[in-house]
């Protein structure tokens, strides 16, 4: 392409940026980045979240962070993707306390928690036995403009399960049959083996 006379645009790095990332070639697609900043181009949030989803994914999370710190400084707010493959990557890796500064800052800056940060969030509380915690953010939804779906339900239901919590779990179920949520599950979901 630059051999033919012809300049990469933005759009054009993103798409090697996302072919170094799915390739697992992170370092190259870091480079790319840096090409990107001295060749005069703004990278954008695609271009960061690409990075930062694919540092994620290789479970080079610190530099995901890195980069992540980076971005407002270069005139690139995080978006909800941003954060969703952070809170995952910080919550796989154990970073329960650092996930949750996250979801703090996040909702401070006007970010609006999604599905899938919620059901991400309870969903790593329950697997590390902060079922109560869990429990608290999941009553917390319709606060913040939520209604829980039938995966957030089931998630907190298996946490309540694996923890021996049956009467918790029995409860949300009922909760969740009142409101008409459980047609809309498998019935090989935890949801459903709770009652078995």
């Amino acid at each position: 392409m630059v051999a033919k006379g012809y300049k990469p645009d933005v759009f054009s790095y993103n798409i090697l940026i996302n072919g170094c990332c799915r390739a697992k070639r992170l370092d190259d697609a870091l480079q790319l980045l840096e090409y990107m900043n001295c060749n005069g181009l703004k990278p954008d949030s695609v271009t960061y979240n690409t990075l930062i989803d694919g540092l994620c994914k290789v479970g080079r999370v610190d530099d995901a962070q890195k980069l992540f710190n980076d971005m407002q400084p270069h005139g690139v707010s995080p978006d909800i993707i941003t954060f969703n493959a952070l809170f995952d990557a910080l919550w796989a890796d154990g970073g329960f306390l650092e996930a949750m500064e996250l979801f703090h800052m996040m909702e401070k800056g006007g970010l609006k928690a999604n599905f899938v940060i919620c059901n991400i969030i309870i969903r790593y509380m329950c697997k590390s036995g902060k079922v109560n915690e869990a429990k608290e953010l999941f009553y917390s939804l319709p606060n913040k403009g939520l209604q829980p779906n039938a995966r957030i339900y089931t998630t907190l239901i298996n946490g309540f399960c694996k923890e021996g919590m049956l009467t918790d779990a029995q409860i949300l179920f009922a909760e969740m049959v009142h409101c008409s949520i459980c047609a809309r599950i498998s019935a090989s979901s935890p949801a459903y083996m709770v009652v078995l």
